[in-house]
């Protein structure tokens, strides 16, 4: 399965460095080309999500409600911790991310954001405990995806796609010409849905699935074809992805996470059959590396309400006149190591105890009724 490729768990864990990054930056008032733009970090995230989700029901014909519940297990126990961990810290967004002495001008969005979870808190607390905040737009709840800690619009769409991956799956094959048609007229109302939406549905981020299905269908299509890609030569390999390339170009929100996505395919597929591919395979190899991609539901969760709690207490407070690089910096320096001991913990303590008791879910029940029947 994906999770046993390197390639791919490390390329969770930069994507979620690219996040991090890109929001010390944000703090900053620094923009530096692409590592500012960690939106498309998140659609890497997507892409991926699609990939794995549908090499597991691939791999494993278990039924619906287990594999929601599966999945519902893997995110939702950090989801919580991020969440109260983010309701905590809301009141920092305004002096944070508003008001930071680095900033050229009032971000109104930010500084606003007490006002709004006055005006409607319940709503917004009931709407992520269902990790459905996502589905509402602003017009109807502002900043409803958004509210108490940035990150978790993406865990609210991931839900929303958990939901329905196992009834879109079987639409997506390449295994022959037919299934080759009905994917692409699957992708093709993908696309058509995703612009309409964009039209009616106000955001300031795309929480809800429809903004973001096409990528969703990217990383099904390329799992579709994982098994063949392993063992294709690489110049025809090479042909397709250049193609699947260029298609994705025409919808993608941006063309970086596309590029991204299939050279990491590429890589992955020829790891053993090319010397940059063996390059690259010895480098994804390495602990720190698998180590980052093990965490980085933790770093990318976690690291908002740490990183506002560190420049407000600290960061401000010691070098709030120094230029914006520098604070970029600080900022960045004093937060990672908090936030990857954090992940580490919550990995350890939370993430991988949870995975291991719902994948034995039902025989862990059964026993327990049966013990109970005895007792």
């Amino acid at each position: 399965m994906a999770k046993h490729v390197p390639h791919f768990e490390v390329l969770r864990g930069v994507a979620a460095l690219w996040v991090f990054g890109g929001h010390a930056l944000r703090i900053a008032d620094l923009k530096i080309s692409y590592l500012s733009r960690s939106d498309q970090a998140v659609e890497v995230f997507i892409i991926l999500s699609g990939f794995v989700i549908a090499l597991m029901r691939y791999n494993d014909e278990e039924s619906y409600g287990r594999y929601l519940f599966r999945r519902f297990m893997r995110l939702y126990p950090l989801f919580l911790i991020a969440l109260v961990l983010g309701a905590l810290t809301m009141h920092l967004y305004a002096p944070v991310f508003g008001a930071s002495p680095w900033l050229t001008e009032q971000k109104l969005a930010f500084l606003s954001r007490e006002q709004n979870a006055a005006n409607g808190l319940w709503a917004h607390i009931l709407l992520h405990l269902t990790m459905l905040h996502g589905t509402v737009p602003d017009t109807v709840l502002p900043q409803a995806a958004l509210m108490f800690s940035g990150p978790l619009w993406s865990i609210s769409l991931e839900w929303q796609f958990y939901l329905i991956a196992p009834f879109l799956i079987p639409f997506l094959s390449l295994r022959s010409l037919r299934g080759l048609a009905i994917a692409a007229i699957v992708l093709s109302v993908a696309i058509v849905l995703q612009k309409v939406t964009a039209q009616y549905w106000i955001g300031s981020v795309p929480a809800f699935l429809p903004l973001r299905l096409p990528l969703f269908i990217v990383g099904i299509l390329s799992a579709a074809l994982w098994e063949r890609a392993r063992h294709m030569p690489p110049l025809r390999l090479l042909g397709i992805l250049v193609v699947a390339t260029m298609i994705g170009w025409l919808f993608a929100p941006n063309k970086l996470p596309i590029l991204i996505w299939f050279a990491t395919y590429f890589l992955a597929a020829t790891h053993d059959r090319l010397g940059v591919s063996r390059l690259a395979d010895s480098l994804v190899r390495l602990p720190p590396a698998r180590f980052l991609g093990r965490i980085s539901y933790g770093i990318y969760v976690l690291h908002v309400p740490l990183m506002m709690a560190v420049t407000y207490y600290l960061v401000i407070p010691l070098a709030g006149g120094e230029s914006a690089a520098i604070a970029a910096a600080l900022i960045a320096g004093a937060t990672l190591p908090i936030v990857l001991l954090s992940a580490y913990l919550s990995f350890t303590v939370i993430e991988k105890p949870a995975i291991t008791w719902a994948r034995r879910w039902p025989a862990s029940v059964a026993a327990a009724a049966q013990s109970a029947a005895k007792g």
